[in-house]
């Protein structure tokens, strides 16, 4: 039976009775869609309608989802075929919007879901940061845009930026610049969004600060305090921002106790005990763009009572020879004062270690001789301690004094004089493997080997001088029969026919030179033994080697240290 026609007959009712009259029943149509509504995309604040077209219906329910719209507000149409929201708001946004028709025997008829974007205009809802990073990690900069619908570019001033390199997200809501190096540093970075229901956002400028990393080196003092007094360590940089850990060894210091500043550039112990003691400390030194660094070990020493253990003992010793005085010492942090009696002792001249436990003199003077010699020991904790005296001898030793170089004859005696020295010891040496302990020993008969250098080293009060010396020439000395011609006649007659020096004998050494009136050299012998008969040996030879008769002139040097002969010969024929 087709809807939407009209019947005639007797009609039964629900409670089984049966009309007598004829009437005339209407069937009506099935509900049918002749206009389906569409999906919508708008901007929030305007209007938007969903309109469904169809026949058969009888009322009409608009819904989200599974819940009934009501008219009021923005919204109207709630119970028609077209339902209008205006303006339409950002929750207005849904994929399930329907509507359910109603009418006569075909029920209920409820449409496809359809779905309402609701763009908003292109603004940021939470601000872009600055960042600060260190060269060669990420920075990240990230815009909040409430809707979608929207497109990015990030630049830096006016200039797009462009994914490449290290650089990602340019067109996307966070840009990335990973590894971050110092030519991205810049205070311009922004971003342009444009959006479908409005004009471009410009973000504001937000900067980029790049630090380079940086290497810090510090160094820390060893300490050493007393018991009960407060130790510090410093750790000292020029890089501001750094976190400290202090350590011993590799264990963490905490603050507490006696200890403060275990973070911090200072690390506090107030009051150091015995146990604080330790060539351990460290600190680890980190922070932003900083190459973690752990600092050498420093050690902190617990200062004890000086201990004088030993004084060192008397000394003697000669002048001009070194001397040592010493104590021995237990303790940490120990000073020395070494003194003359209450007379502080300085480092200079012949002194050295004055404040050292060694005092050293070199050389020794008599002015150093002293028995008052201490030292005061000076200990960490601010208490002294005061030796016994120690005495210092010096024995003086004077030089000897000797007679002067001199020269004697073959066969008579050398006598060697020094002056007298009480309780002293006489070494006297020379050559010919000569050697004597007497004051003045003599050698009664000189002969060519006695001559020399004679020593003499004195010691007294077992202090040895000086080494004195003495020259002795030995000469052989011309006796009573030595003689030197002024003449002579080499003429073949056997009688003068040499030139003869009485007693030339003794001279073994000598030289003898004979020259002519032009000082020309005719004659040399060396030694001289009389054998010179009238004739030139050597210059100019005119007639022969015979001698013109005339006068010639010699030198005659016999080489024992006298002086020498010059004189005239006459050669006659």
């Amino acid at each position: 039976m087709a809807t939407g026609v009209n019947l005639n007959g007797r009609i039964l009712t629900t409670t089984g009775a049966l009309t007598t009259n004829a009437s005339t029943i209407s069937i009506p149509p099935s509900i049918g869609i002749t206009a389906a509504a569409i999906n919508q995309t708008v901007c929030v604040g305007s209007p938007v309608v969903f309109a469904v077209s169809s026949t058969g219906g009888t009322s009409f329910q608009w819904r989200k989802g599974l819940v009934n719209i009501v008219n009021g507000g923005a919204i109207s149409g709630a119970t028609t075929g077209t339902l209008t929201i205006n303006p339409v708001a950002l929750s207005d946004a849904a994929t399930n919007y329907n509507l359910v028709i109603t009418g006569g025997c075909a029920g209920n008829f409820t449409t496809q879901n359809i779905s309402l974007v609701v763009n908003n205009s292109a603004t940021i809802t939470t601000a872009i940061n600055n960042q600060t990073v260190c060269a060669g990690s990420a920075a990240s900069f990230t815009v909040s845009v409430p809707s979608g619908g929207v497109t990015y570019q990030w630049r830096k001033g006016t200039l797009n930026l462009i994914n490449g390199g290290n650089i990602s997200g340019a067109n996307s809501a966070s840009l990335i610049i990973s590894p971050v190096a110092g030519i991205d540093a810049s205070n311009n970075y922004n971003i342009v969004i444009t959006g479908s229901c409005s004009l471009n956002y410009t973000s504001a400028n937000v900067s980029l600060v790049v630090n380079n990393s940086q290497t810090i080196t510090t160094a820390i003092n060893n300490q050493t305090v007393c018991p009960g007094n407060s130790a510090s360590f410093q750790a000292t940089t020029s890089v501001s921002g750094l976190f400290y850990q202090w350590r011993i060894g590799s264990v963490n210091l905490n603050n507490g106790g006696n200890i403060s500043g275990a973070t911090s550039a200072t690390l506090v112990i107030n009051p150091a005990t015995n146990p604080d003691a330790s060539n351990l400390y460290n600190v680890l030194i980190s922070g932003s763009c900083v190459n973690s660094y752990t600092s050498p070990n420093t050690s902190l020493v617990m200062s004890t009572p000086a201990t004088i253990t030993a004084v060192g003992n008397n000394q003697t010793v000669c002048a001009g020879s070194p001397a040592t005085l010493s104590i021995s010492t237990a303790g940490i942090g120990l000073s020395f004062q070494w003194r003359n009696a209450s007379t502080n002792l300085i480092n200079g001249g012949n002194i050295s270690g004055a404040n050292s436990q060694t005092l050293n003199f070199n050389p020794t003077n008599t002015t150093d001789a002293s028995a008052n010699y201490n030292v005061i020991i000076g200990d960490a904790c601010g208490i002294n301690y005061t030796t016994t005296n120690i005495s210092l001898v010096v024995n003086s030793t004077a030089d000897p004094i000797i007679n002067s170089s001199f020269s004697v004859c073959t066969g008579k005696p050398i006598d060697l004089t020094s002056q007298t020295i009480v309780s002293a010891t006489y070494n006297w040496s020379g050559p010919n493997a000569f050697t004597s302990s007497l004051q003045n020993p003599s050698i009664q008969t000189a002969a060519a080997l006695n001559a020399g250098t004679y020593s003499l080293a004195i010691t007294s009060n077992n202090c040895a001088s000086k080494t004195s010396t003495v020259l002795v020439a030995v000469n052989t000395c011309k006796d009573s029969d030595f003689f030197i011609p002024e003449g002579f006649s080499p003429n073949g007659d056997g009688i003068n026919d040499n030139f003869f020096i009485r007693g030339i004998n003794n001279f073994p050494e000598n030289s003898f030179v004979v020259f002519n009136r032009w000082g020309e050299k005719i004659f040399e012998a060396n030694p001289y033994t009389n054998t010179w008969n009238g004739k030139t040996t050597m210059g100019t030879r005119l007639g022969g080697d015979q001698l013109p008769v005339g006068t010639y002139f010699y030198v005659l040097d016999l080489n024992d240290g006298s002086e020498v002969f010059k004189g005239t010969i006459y050669l006659n024929k």
